[in-house]
């Protein structure tokens, strides 16, 4: 079972959550909760959680300071963000610290609860079923076990690891492999083997995934315009978004946002 906690300041609305959702039918189960930042990252000094669902606003500490906390120590955990509020800041700084996803309020409907953990763990399927990360607290440093990762160093696994990070923080500049290869101080062609071996996609075919998936949040969840949300997704060029779109889902962004609602 993947191990869930839920953490929301508003103590009705986290029992409803957690009681409506219909978790073990995806393999789910809530382990725990809490009301703030600071109580869950008490919870997992001592509990094993695989999915933390967090709201934003927060007493005590946000959200986004909790998600910024748990990527530091607990880099195997998927995060995706509760929310009651459209502020698409703080939820862009959210995806950049590593979301999956998140929900909204309007999307909790009974007909919609299923199709939304059926996405979530299929994110995390994609995110995890190559790899996992573990940290190794006796020595500091982190470790992956090996899933298809091919024999690689723990040291080159943390540098390709290092690059999805660098591609989820920036995809809305431009990354080029000969750069991000420089900067995990990697040889571009040792890089790209790695990368694909590892990650399980090419450098180019992860970085468009990453963001055409940005790009379809967007594009369900806001009526910006298709220029706005494609320099949002790192393509300013609007016709070649739409190209790479299309490649990626079978639909141009305006079809897709159509199909959404």
């Amino acid at each position: 079972m993947i191990k869930v906690m839920v953490v929301d300041d508003d103590h009705l609305v986290r029992k409803g959550f957690i009681a409506m959702m219909p978790w073990r039918e995806h393999n789910l189960e809530v382990v725990g909760e809490a009301g703030n930042g600071k109580k869950a990252l008490e919870f997992l000094e001592n509990n094993q959680v695989d999915l933390l669902i967090t709201d934003l606003a927060m007493p005590v500490m946000s959200g986004i300071d909790l998600m910024r906390c748990v990527k530091e120590r607990y880099r195997d955990i998927s995060m995706v963000v509760l929310t009651f509020h459209q502020d698409f800041e703080l939820i862009q700084e959210a995806l950049r610290l590593g979301a999956l996803d998140y929900m909204t309020k309007v999307e909790l409907e009974h007909e919609q609860m299923d199709e939304i953990l059926g996405r979530i763990v299929g994110k995390m399927q994609e995110q995890h079923v190559r790899t996992r990360e573990t940290k190794v607290e006796n020595h500091g440093t982190l470790t992956f076990t090996e899933e298809d990762e091919g024999p690689y160093s723990p040291e080159v696994k943390a540098s390709i690891w290092k690059a999805v990070d660098i591609i989820h923080q920036e995809f809305q500049n431009e990354l080029l492999l000969p750069d991000i290869a420089k900067r995990v101080n990697m040889s571009r062609s040792y890089f790209s083997r790695c990368f694909r071996d590892i990650a399980g996609k090419t450098f180019n075919d992860y970085i468009r995934e990453v963001r055409v998936n940005h790009a379809k949040i967007l594009l369900s969840q806001t009526g910006k315009t298709i220029s706005w949300i494609a320099t949002q997704a790192g393509y300013p060029n609007e016709k070649y978004f739409g190209k790479v779109f299309r490649e990626l889902t079978g639909m141009l962004p305006g079809e897709y946002r159509k199909s959404q609602r």
